[in-house]
């Protein structure tokens, strides 16, 4: 009886060797991060500036991936079924499915996020622009204008249930106004539409909204973070109009793993992220992409802010509310 229990405990632990020494030499082989958006926005290019650093220092390949549609919740579901491996990461905010289900109920089906938080790495505010031919200087003369043709104005947003979408809907709410949602899957598209005259305005991550407002192709309305930004300090932000009130959203920059993430692997990559917003040149990276770097990166850190959004979401528009 003593021998077969020691042979089992043998075997047990024999089995157990690989795992454990798996787990120690994490990362062993090539990363992937998922961007639930079309390639070339401000999302798409943090996420190929964050792999190339994350690579370097975890000295393993890390590649992105582009899955868009659904408001990211295509690309975010791809992460939720997922290995709990660390090998499939994602960067969002990780509220996709909650903020569809303010947008598009039906869509959205009762599904939740229910990812692991990683590290939280910057914010950065968006900007209101519309096309100059509208003749528009001010939030305040957009809120005149629309008052006067309700429903003439379109504004084009990132797709249902994005940050951009769902700031959109806070203005129109807290301004009384009605503007024709314009939904696009990727952001180039809508510039482009928008710099065409086929779309009258958008937000836009700050980023890619700045080159048009300084050709004057774009004109820059008001910001939505609660400060103006240095970027377009002439610009004033959403708080300062009589018109628009209680609007103060950012897009921010977070990354995280499937459901069931080892602990020790978040630790790893939150270390790592850690690192590089300890380091200048990197942080002099994010500030060039108007990104305003983290004070603290960790997974705890990345949850409050999470919780936080989608608290400001639901306050503004009301669960279910379009």
């Amino acid at each position: 009886m003593h021998r077969t229990l020691r042979r089992a405990l043998v075997l047990l632990a024999a089995a157990l060797v690989p795992t454990l020494a798996a787990a120690q030499l994490y990362p062993s082989k090539l990363i992937k991060i998922v961007v639930p958006y079309g390639a070339g926005g401000a999302t798409d290019v943090f996420a190929r500036a964050y792999a190339a650093e994350l690579g370097a220092r975890l000295k393993q390949t890390v590649v992105v991936e582009n899955v868009p549609g659904a408001g990211g919740t295509i690309g975010a579901q791809r992460v939720m079924d997922a290995a709990a491996d660390g090998y499939t990461l994602i960067v969002c905010t990780g509220i996709e499915f909650e903020m569809l289900q303010i947008a598009d109920p039906d869509s959205a089906k009762g599904r939740r996020t229910n990812l692991t938080p990683v590290a939280l790495i910057g914010t950065q505010p968006m900007v209101l622009v519309a096309r100059p031919a509208l003749g528009l200087r001010s939030a305040d003369e957009l809120v005149r204008a629309a008052k006067a043709r309700p429903g003439a104005l379109s504004l084009a947003s990132a797709g249902p249930g994005t940050s951009l979408h769902l700031t959109g809907e806070m203005i129109k709410k807290a301004a009384g106004i009605d503007l024709l949602n314009v939904p696009y899957k990727a952001t180039p598209q809508m510039v482009t539409d928008l710099v065409g005259g086929n779309v009258d305005m958008a937000l836009l991550a700050m980023p890619t909204a700045i080159p048009h407002v300084r050709s004057g192709t774009l004109l820059a309305l008001a910001v939505t973070d609660s400060t103006r930004s240095v970027a377009l300090p002439d610009t004033p932000t959403l708080a300062e109009s009589a018109s628009v009130r209680g609007v103060d959203t950012k897009v921010w920059y977070g990354v995280f793993g499937p459901p069931g993430l080892p602990a020790s692997h978040v630790q790893t990559l939150g270390e790592a992220s850690s690192a590089m917003l300890r380091d200048a040149a990197f942080r002099e990276k994010l500030l060039g992409m108007m990104i305003t770097p983290a004070q603290q990166s960790n997974a705890s850190e990345l949850e409050a802010v999470r919780t936080t959004q989608l608290a400001g979401f639901l306050r503004a528009l009301g669960a279910g509310g379009r």
